[in-house]
């Protein structure tokens, strides 16, 4: 599924650098929130996308 998805964000024209996967269990809480903290940091360093919004 991770696989299709990717392609996906390819044809959008979406940089894969905004699309992660992380395998966290739920009673690794503290993990959770510092791997959305780190992606939220790299997609900040991103900037905006280039992915248009529709009209």
């Amino acid at each position: 599924m991770f696989e299709m998805t990717q392609e996906l964000v390819k044809i959008l024209g979406i940089d894969l650098g905004r699309l992660r996967l992380e395998w966290i269990s739920s009673a690794e809480g503290t993990r959770f929130a510092e791997v959305a903290r780190e992606f939220t940091e790299e997609l900040k360093s991103l900037g905006p996308s280039t992915l248009k919004k529709a009209a």
